[in-house]
């Protein structure tokens, strides 16, 4: 229950932000001021498995870069909440994002948040203004090997899965 009203929550503010990049991208898509309207738009793609997660990496464990795309409808952003501290409970695991550039090499940004901390990031990509307008900057994430210990982190997707 706790998640789904973390979902709810920090859905709201997020919609305007999509639907800003989406007008910048001209995506002609649109997302609702609230989440439950947003799950039925889901649900008429068949889209109706909730997706936030519990994750857990021990020693040697990691996630390569990805998307969670699950379906053809999906919000552009997620949240993930990092519930164990850094430098105590575990070493390495660092949040990893990778942005292609059109025409150019790829760029990276590491970080590392520590217990508590929130990362809210993209999904698939994002507008980035250029000399002639917006363009799309697809982007992945992952997490970096963890050295030791064991690191907990909950995932907040707010689209439904397939």
């Amino acid at each position: 229950m706790l998640t789904q009203q973390l979902r709810n929550d920090l859905y709201v503010p997020l919609a305007g932000i999509a639907n800003e990049w989406a007008n910048h991208l001209n995506t002609g898509n649109f997302y609702p001021n609230n989440h439950a309207s947003f799950l039925k738009m889901c649900s008429t793609k068949n889209q109706t498995r909730p997706t936030p997660l519990i994750l857990r990496y021990e020693p040697g464990g990691f996630n390569t870069l990805h998307q969670d795309l699950y379906g053809a409808m999906y919000f552009p952003f997620q949240v993930v909440i990092v519930l164990n501290q850094n430098g105590v409970d575990f070493t390495g695991g660092e949040f990893v994002m990778t942005e292609q550039i059109p025409h150019a090499q790829s760029k990276a940004l590491v970080i590392q948040p520590n217990q508590g901390d929130a990362v809210v990031f993209t999904t698939h990509s994002r507008p980035i203004k250029g000399t002639r307008g917006y363009y799309r900057a697809n982007m992945k994430h992952g997490i970096s090997e963890v050295k030791s210990g064991e690191r907990y982190a909950l995932g907040i997707i707010f689209h439904d899965a397939a």
